[in-house]
């Protein structure tokens, strides 16, 4: 395999018929007219307020049991929610075409009903809550005058329980396909002597999820930040995998382990490049020889607006926005070899760069 292989195709790349679909809704859009940018803004506080009403129905429980259709006062008696509200935000839903409606009855859009319960909503709740907890945040910082390049900042517990439970949803996908292209990795990860390490844990969502997908696997979690791992503890305990589950107050680039992991993820997004550099040092040491490192990115380049919101918050929580390319160069350059930008994940709004520690190393 070459020293390092770039994935040319975007992970958040238009289709053309979406693409098409954009230019038709704003073909006649002129930002120099006043009356038409004052429309396209209600357009933008009209989505805000639907995505309000999708987790309302979400919280309130409206949603569940609606993969088969459900008369309206049997969704209030249910829930416990008024049937003039209940009725008003899923005519909302209707509007967005994720819920269908025949009479008195209602009833998800197939694509809706898979993320309507169990773990699924779960996932889909925490990433709503933590758009809408941080983009808050946001304007009140600004609102104060306080916005900076410092770097993450909140310890808002709701926050930080949003955040991580989002982050955990993504192990799955990992699972099924990120990791299997790793050579090697899989049988690492399900061996007895398995271990893996969660860079900025937070509150050890991730590491707890990946505990449940690899039975025998141990984790080190580290954060710099001890309310969120008062927090982590917590979670861990709930879940009954003190034992398996180690965290410390530590930055990646104070690492001192030696040959002991199997796989250590880094969150790019939350790490300036200057201790990105350092702690892919620091990590190389620390995995044993023929393990991988496996780096998550958020940034992709562009002048459309999810690119745009991407770069934003990587910013915000950070970092200098750095491109998988240019993740992955910073990785060969680390001395990590089989270095690759993996396919994006349908779905899920970030993209891995995998390096592998040589097994013949001077490290």
């Amino acid at each position: 395999m070459s020293r390092v292989e770039i994935q040319s195709r975007r992970p958040w790349q238009a289709p053309e018929e979406r693409q098409r679909l954009v230019d038709s809704e704003l073909g006649q859009f002129d930002p120099e007219n006043a009356g038409q940018v004052r429309r396209f803004i209600w357009e933008l506080e009209a989505s805000t307020l639907a995505l309000s009403a999708l987790s309302s129905a979400l919280e309130a429980g409206i949603l569940d049991h609606l993969a088969a259709p459900q008369a309206l006062p049997e969704i209030s008696q249910r829930t416990g929610v008024p049937a003039p509200l209940v009725e008003g935000l899923l005519d909302v839903l209707v509007g967005l075409r994720l819920v269908r409606r025949a009479g008195d009855e209602f009833v998800c859009e197939p694509g809706l009903a898979s993320w309507a319960s169990g773990r699924a909503k779960e996932f889909l709740l925490a990433s709503l809550h933590s758009d809408r907890l941080q983009s808050s945040e946001l304007v009140e910082r600004s609102k104060k005058k306080v916005l900076s390049l410092d770097g993450w900042y909140s310890s808002d517990p709701e926050i930080l329980e949003a955040q991580g439970t989002r982050s955990a949803q993504l192990v799955g996908a990992w699972v099924q396909s990120s990791f299997p292209l790793l050579d090697g990795l899989v049988e690492r990860l399900t061996a007895p002597s398995g271990n893996f390490l969660d860079v900025g844990t937070g509150v050890g969502a991730l590491a707890i999820e990946m505990c449940r997908q690899f039975p025998n696997l141990r984790v080190v979690g580290i954060d710099p930040f001890e309310s969120a791992l008062t927090l982590a503890q917590r979670k861990i305990a709930e879940a009954r995998l003190e034992g398996r589950i180690e965290l410390r107050a530590q930055r990646v680039e104070e690492l001192v382990d030696d040959s002991y992991f199997d796989l250590v993820h880094i969150p790019a997004p939350f790490l300036s490049t200057e201790v990105l550099a350092l702690g892919l040092k620091r990590v190389m040491t620390a995995l044993r020889p023929g393990g991988w490192l496996f780096l998550q990115t958020l940034a992709v380049p562009g002048p459309e607006l999810t690119p745009a919101l991407f770069r934003l918050f990587c910013l915000l929580w950070g970092s200098e926005a750095v491109l998988p390319e240019q993740a992955a160069k910073m990785v060969v350059e680390a001395g990590y070899d089989n270095v690759q930008v993996l396919p994006s994940i349908p779905g899920v709004p970030v993209q891995a760069v995998a390096g592998q520690r040589p097994f013949h190393s001077s490290h």
